[in-house]
């Protein structure tokens, strides 16, 4: 049976991070939280989990009632949480409580998507979204893989081709997702014309998207 390879620290992970590609994952829990301990003894104990992991992240374990600062600093009210950060510590993405393997797994794909999406790393970020959509394609988080899929090839090459597109795609297949009712404002742009404004150098702003 595989195991995640916790790294001791956050900076021994931050500084196996550096210049690289995988992002800090930091996984609060609690010994006397089920949700925690079904994570570790369930979720972390598969080896596609632990292989996802270690591809994508440095991760270091937490357990709150040791680490009690750290957590009252990181904001961390409920176990058991994920914060995903930077080389240097700061916060891109997080989400809280416990999810089965492949629920898991799409959540952690997703977030290391909408870290670089937030890192200006779109060609990575695209990359993950495409893998939640295609391989996670039972799960609930496929309507944000597909929205911000739109929005990170949108920020890579000016055009509104996805935009349009992942519009189309979210109102035939999810009509009731909160992401198809956001990206209704694309309904109005033709193909292969960028947004006024759009300056060349892959970002927009703020409201664009």
């Amino acid at each position: 049976m595989e195991r995640v390879n916790w790294f001791k620290n956050i900076n021994e992970a931050t500084e196996d991070i550096k210049g690289g590609s995988k992002l800090l994952m930091m996984f609060f829990y609690s010994p006397s939280c089920e949700g925690s301990m079904k994570t570790i003894n369930e979720t972390l104990e598969k080896e596609e989990v632990v292989h996802l992991i270690e591809r994508e992240y440095a991760p270091v374990k937490l357990n709150i009632d040791e680490k009690k600062s750290l957590a009252k600093e990181r904001n961390v009210d409920w176990t058991p949480t994920f914060i995903i950060a930077d080389e240097h510590g700061r916060e891109l993405e997080r989400w809280v409580g416990f999810l089965p393997p492949r629920d898991f797994m799409a959540q952690s794909l997703l977030s290391k998507g909408l870290a670089d999406f937030h890192l200006e790393r779109q060609a990575e970020a695209i990359r993950e979204f495409d893998e939640v959509i295609e391989e996670f394609a039972d799960t609930d988080l496929v309507p944000e893989a597909e929205y911000f899929l739109g929005a990170a090839n949108y920020k890579l090459t000016g055009q509104n081709d996805t935009l349009i597109d992942v519009s189309h795609i979210l109102t035939t297949r999810y009509p009731e997702s909160q992401w198809t009712k956001k990206c209704s404002v694309w309904s109005h742009l033709t193909h292969s014309a960028p947004f006024v404004g759009y300056d060349g150098g892959g970002s927009v702003g703020g409201g664009a998207y």
